[in-house]
Order: C-alpha cells, then structure tokens, then sequence
C-alpha cells in the first residue's frame, strides 16, 4: 500500500489520496509521457535557466526579503510564494515593488546582488550602471572608460558622473539645481573640471555665508573687499587691499615692492614679479620720471600721482600746462622754492603755474580746478610783493574763484593794507615762517631759527634775515596777520590715498582648499542617482 496513506485512514480517504497524487503524477508528465518539473518550467518562462541559476537567483531573493521589510505585503508574499513553490509571472513586478521600497544605497546593493545572481529583468545598461554604482568612487581615471550608452541618461544620472569627471553632457540649470545640497568639496571638484564657473555664479547657490565668499574667491576673486578676505582669512588679497588703501607694507612680495614705488624706491626684482601688462606700464612710469613726461593715461590717474611725484625729481621748471598732474607738482616745486628763499625760480614757476590757470581744454573748459587755480593766484599774488607789484598781487586775490576763500580774503585785505602804507613804513613783505623754511604758523620755528643761525654765521645779510623773521613772530599777537602759503596744505597731497590697481597682477582666484571629494561628499548624488535603475528594470511580457 502506498506510505502516503495513513494506517488509519478509512478505505474512501485512501483511495481518494490515491487519486490524487496519480493526477499530480500525470500532470508532472509532458504528453509524451516524460516527467517535466513545472517549477523549472515557470522559473524558465521569466528568463531563469538552469537548476544553479534558480538556485542562486533564489538566495538573491532570500536575501531582498530580508533587506525589505517594509514592502507592501502582497508584494512580499508573492516571493515567498516564489521561494516556496512555482514562481507565477507576477514575480518580476513583486520584485520590482520589493526594490522599490528601499533606501538608494541599499537598492544599489540589492540590484547589483540580483543581477550578480542571474536575475535577468535588468536591461544591459542598467546591469552595468547597478555594477558601477555599487563602487566607492568610480572616479574618471579609476575605472576605464565609459561607453556613450552608459554616458546618456536622466539629470541625477549625467549629473553624478560629472562629479566624477566622466565626460558627460550637463547644463547649466541641471547643476543648478544640487550644488545649494552637495558638500563643499563636490563643488570644488566642478569648478576644477571646468563644469562650473563664473558665469553661473554658484556663490548664490549657497547658504553658509563663509562659503559663499570662498566660492567667489575661487571664480571671481577680484570681488573679494577686504572684510570678506579677511572672514576667510585669505592673507594675499588683504595685502592687495592694503596697497590699494596706501597703507604701509613690509616684506618682498610684490605689494610691498609696489608701495615701494610711492616712496621713490625701485626695485630691480619687482618688473620679474608681474605680467607683461604690467611691466610695459613700470617701463612707462620709469622711463617718464628721467624727463618727467608720461602718456596722458597715467597722469590722467590720479591714484598714481604720489608714485610719479615720488619718482620724479624736477631738475628745472615744470610745464605746469601740460597736464593736472605737473601743475600740481609745480606748484608744489614753487613752494619748496619760496621756503628756501631761491624766489628768482620760485618767480619763474609761478609764471608757468599762471598759464596753466589760464589754460582750456579741448572742450573749451578750465583746465584746472578752483583750488588749484586758487592757489596759483594766492602764489602768484605773495611773489608779487617782492617787488612791490601790489596791484598785481590785489587783482589776483580779487578774482571771485578767489576771493570767496577765507583765507585768500585775509590775504587780500593785507595786500590792500600795505599798499595803503608808505614804502618806508611797510614790514617785510614774506611771511616770517616762510622765511624760515617753516610751514605758515609751525610752533618749532624757535628750533629752526637756532640751527639755520648756526648755518648763516658769517654771512650779515642772511643772519638779518632770520633774526628779523624771528623777530616778527615773537612779537606777533593773536591780533597779527601773516600773509599765508598756501591757502590749505592739503593741495600738496595726491588727489586721493588710494593707490592705482592699473600697476597690479590681476587678482589671481583663490587656491582649492577642500580636498577632493570622497565617497561620503558625493552621497547625496549616488543616491539621486540610484532612483535611475528602477527605470532599468524590464518585466518580461505576461503570457495570455
């Protein structure tokens, strides 16, 4: 009797189990009598062949049950029922939901597992795709080269392999649209492969503040101020903004051998220091301060007047009409002229001051402005005196542009008191502290008058005239008026403190600070990118 039926069971149940299992039999049997294992048949309907394919394809499945718990349960229990008996065309789609209900990395993994373990429901591309992912960091250069197929794709996909530097095709917005998410060194790694750039002002994209300087610093370096170089700690471009400033520096960079040229000093190693933009610019401004002429651009900035006056030692009168910057020089040589009392030159640069004065451009507009023109008549009216020309020296001082500054008024009102006076009755025409070398109203003028004493002993007429100088101040009350020059020392100083940028590098981007990026820094990308496989996944079609 067959073993199946149980010792108890009634004569019915037995032969009820016997024909059930004869039909079971007959049903494994194709209809020319051979026995056909239909779980074979069902795994080779969805693309498995082969009883060590099936096998390890199952402990695939075993192991996708075990990493999705969170599966929808029909889904589940059909791969089970799989697992357990005859896999039913459903399988795929089941399958499919299981990888759908994992988290990216562990999808990665699942998917590379079940295409190692035969599954065949993955498309050719997406198997290499799963196979690539499931790496590290497949960087450009680590892996071989990627073929075209494997190169196109969706936007997280092209995007991720531009991280890695393979050569795939992005546009702008596309990046655009991770780089406020992924880590600072992914960013970097962009600008580095020339992916992104100044034009996509990525520094906009990004919320830390410090990042969004240090991203500037890299593209557009030349927007850093001082207080954001200075919040990222980026020493050179705070010593570029020092010079520009005209601060002091110190040291042998190229901004400390720039400022030097605001003090007069050049230095043979500065010309090797700079681009040829720059050096044809330092061959200008040198070989101009040997005859003190220039191209009309570089006396038009006036942010280089202090380097050009530093550089340039007058060695006769200055053509105060050739340009804003000579007038101003020679205004200043007429000065330094009256002050060591060598008036006869002082006389003839005052002359060459008054046709500036007097000069238009080509528009037909004043050359000068009204404080220099100011100053010129003011000049021009205290030489004057000299030789009694009083009526020159009030002209001059009547002129409106003149006249309306307070001290050019008290100047006036001297002039015209004087040439009120008789010859005979009149004091000294200079202002004593000119006459001492000093600056109108300097309170170390008894020091100068002991020590230019020492140096005129011997010679009478020079030591009446300092002693007559001294005199006159220390008898001066808070009632006495000294003809004054120059109406305000502030014309002597350049137009502006700042220094030109035009005989600078150009700022240079700041260096890569980050290191490149790693596994971890590229996470969020692998994983945008992960989604991408499903779209991969190829369920055979159903049978009717």
């Amino acid at each position: 009797m067959n073993k199946s039926i149980s010792d108890g069971a009634s004569r019915a149940a037995a032969l009820a189990t016997w024909r059930e299992n004869r039909a079971r039999r007959k049903a494994a049997r194709s209809p020319d009598g051979r026995i056909v294992d239909r779980a074979a048949m069902a795994w080779e309907s969805l693309g498995l062949h082969g009883r060590d394919t099936i096998e390890s394809f199952k402990q695939g499945l075993r192991a996708l049950l075990d990493r999705s718990p969170n599966a929808s349960y029909q889904d589940l229990e059909i791969v089970e029922e799989a697992l357990q008996s005859v896999p039913g065309p459903e399988l795929p789609a089941a399958v499919r939901g299981l990888l759908r209900s994992l988290a990216p990395l562990h999808l990665i993994e699942a998917m590379n597992s079940l295409v190692q373990s035969g599954m065949p429901w993955l498309s050719a591309r997406g198997a290499v795709r799963a196979q690539l992912m499931v790496m590290d960091l497949p960087r450009a250069g680590t892996v071989k080269p990627l073929p075209q197929e494997l190169l196109d794709g969706g936007t997280d996909w092209r995007c991720y392999l531009a991280a890695l530097g393979h050569p795939v095709k992005v546009t702008r917005s596309e990046i655009n649209k991770f780089i406020t998410q992924v880590p600072l060194p992914v960013l970097d790694d962009l600008i580095d492969l020339g992916l992104v750039g100044r034009a996509e002002q990525p520094w906009r994209l990004r919320r830390n503040p410090d990042e969004q300087i240090y991203v500037r610093a890299r593209l557009a370096p030349e927007t850093i101020t001082e207080n954001e170089a200075r919040q990222i700690q980026w020493q050179e471009m705070e010593r570029r903004h020092a010079f520009l400033e005209g601060r002091d520096l110190a040291g042998d960079d190229v901004y400390a051998l720039l400022a030097g040229l605001w003090r007069g000093d050049v230095d043979v190693r500065l010309r090797s220091m700079v681009p040829a933009e720059q050096q044809a610019l330092l061959d200008q401004i040198q070989h101009g301060a040997q005859v003190g002429r220039w191209p009309q651009r570089l006396v038009d900035d006036h942010s280089l007047w202090g380097a050009l006056a530093a550089l340039w030692t007058p060695t006769e009168t200055v053509e105060a009409k050739r340009s804003e910057f000579h007038t101003w020089r020679g205004l200043f040589l007429c000065y330094r002229y009256i002050l060591v009392g060598n008036f006869k030159k002082a006389t003839t640069q005052v002359e060459k001051l008054m046709e500036a004065a007097a000069a238009v451009d080509e528009n037909g507009e004043w050359m000068l402005d009204r404080s220099t023109f100011a100053e010129i008549h003011n000049m021009g009216a205290y030489l004057a005196q000299q030789h009694n020309e009083l009526d020159l020296a009030v002209k001059l001082l009547s002129d409106r542009d003149v006249a309306c500054d307070e001290v050019a008024a008290r100047n006036l009102t001297l002039v015209r008191k004087r040439r009120e006076t008789l010859v005979n009755d009149r004091e000294d025409w200079q202002n004593p502290y000119l006459a001492l070398g000093l600056a109108h109203g300097d309170p170390d003028w008894k020091d100068q008058y002991r020590t230019l004493l020492r140096i005129v002993r011997g010679d009478t007429e020079e030591e009446a005239a300092v002693n007559r100088a001294e005199r006159r101040i220390r008898k001066a009350t808070s009632e006495t008026q000294f003809f004054v020059v120059p109406l305000s020392e502030d014309i002597f100083l350049p137009p502006t403190d700042r220094r030109s940028a035009a005989i600078l590098p150009p700022a240079q981007p700041l260096s890569r600070r980050t290191p490149a990026a790693g596994g971890d820094d590229l996470l969020s990308l692998r994983e945008r990118a992960a989604g991408e496989l499903l779209a991969e996944f190829r369920e055979p079609p159903q049978e009717k």
